[in-house]
């Protein structure tokens, strides 16, 4: 039977462990929210003048810029991935519905922008699902490639156009519907991410090279995007879409540089290449080859390297992509990922015995780990105790 103290360390590794796994994300959507919220409340001191002349057209101005020179970038990264040609196609819908609007006020005095309206037309509800949807589409390519083709796409939008309908037949007023379909869909998209991650920890060492925290990160904005978008519905303040409007932008240029600049998925290297060809026959001498694999794991200690992964296995293992995952979930019941670091864990233990007074950044780097916060996070996790607290044992046992 549990004691009091056991059920106390019990408690307090669960919390340590979701900390570590969800803590970052669970800051950045409060301070996110906090920052949205702030941003409604100061924006009403805005002289409406203002607004309506200079900082709603600078934004949206903003917006057309960011998406057309986006799109302009993007064209030289595409490299053949559908999930950046996603993106390049949602640039370049955004700067066309922007400019558009921006047209029809301008020149025709058609108020698409709603400055200073009492009211959110049913037009606007349709477009600002459309442009919801189109945002929504890179993360969907990314975490189901290929999924997303011409006829869902047009699935994505029915429901948005069957609500506007039933609002005009009904004569109801079914605002929030239309705000709760892509909040609905993003958290969809949110399902996914654990998929995702079963999926990185298959082919890779280390979950740090994926693209799963900055999608966190563009999923959590579109998501307060999404229910923010109550307070522009229900509310009738003429600088209510000042908060919106930034925050768009923001993504936009987020997003971008994301893709341009960050080191390449995992989908990207992996996902986005033709599939392996089948095995013709199991091989028998799986025996054999297990005993290859764990003498040159010893030998050579590949999972020093942080960007160590699945097909780096070929060296040693004749076998294909999928094979060799299957090998390592059978043999060892556990992914690739798991595999490594079970290495890595105990390559630390032994630096940290033999070299007590090296700092747990230079165990970090000599034991294969990206970081420091990543190996205190693992090691955390896999050990139940943190590193600093692990050393104090050796010396308290």
């Amino acid at each position: 039977m549990s004691t009091g103290k056991e059920l106390f360390e019990r408690d307090k590794k669960c919390l340590r462990e979701l900390y570590y796994e969800h803590g970052s994300i669970a800051l950045f959507a409060i301070g996110l929210s906090a920052c949205v919220c702030l941003s409604y409340y100061f924006s009403r001191f805005i002289p409406e003048d203002v607004f309506a002349n200079i900082v709603s057209p600078a934004l949206h101005a903003g917006m057309i810029a960011a998406a057309v020179v986006g799109e302009i970038v993007m064209h030289r990264h595409i490299d053949g991935i559908r999930a950046r040609r996603a993106w390049q196609c949602a640039l370049i819908v955004w700067a066309v519905i922007e400019a558009g609007m921006w047209i029809a006020e301008a020149f025709f005095g058609i108020s698409t922008l709603v400055r200073g309206v009492e009211t959110i037309d049913r037009l606007d509800f349709i477009v600002r699902d459309m442009l919801a949807i189109v945002l929504l589409a890179y993360p969907m390519e990314v975490l189901c490639p290929k999924w997303l083709n011409w006829w869902r796409g047009v699935l994505l939008v029915l429901p948005s156009l069957l609500i506007t309908l039933l609002d005009i037949l009904l004569q109801e007023d079914l605002r929030a519907l239309q705000i709760i379909y892509p909040v609905l869909i993003a958290g969809w998209l949110w399902s996914q991410i654990k998929v995702y991650r079963a999926k990185v920890e298959e082919n890779f060492s280390t979950i740090e090279n994926s693209a799963m925290p900055w999608l966190k990160v563009y999923l959590c904005v579109l998501t307060v995007i999404g229910l923010s978008y109550f307070y522009i519905c229900f509310s009738y303040h003429p600088t209510r879409l000042f908060t919106q409007q930034w925050l768009v932008l923001l993504l936009l240029i987020y997003n971008t540089a994301q893709i341009v600049y960050r080191r390449r998925p995992w989908q990207e290297s992996v996902m986005e290449n033709a599939e392996d060809e089948e095995e013709k026959e199991e091989d028998p001498l799986k025996a054999t080859y297990r005993a290859n694999l764990e003498a040159w794991m010893e030998s050579e200690k590949p999972y020093l390297n942080p960007d160590f992964r699945l097909t780096d296995l070929r060296q040693i293992l004749p076998m294909n992509r999928t094979y060799l995952s299957q090998f390592i979930n059978t043999e060892y019941g556990c992914s690739f990922y798991q595999y490594a670091t079970n290495y890595r864990i105990e390559e630390a233990k032994r630096l940290m015995r033999e070299h007590p007074d090296m700092k747990l950044q230079e165990v970090a780097e000599q034991s294969g780990f990206s970081s420091a916060t990543t190996f205190s996070r693992t090691f955390m996790k896999e050990t139940g105790m943190t590193a600093t607290e692990w050393q104090s044992s050796l010396y308290n046992s």
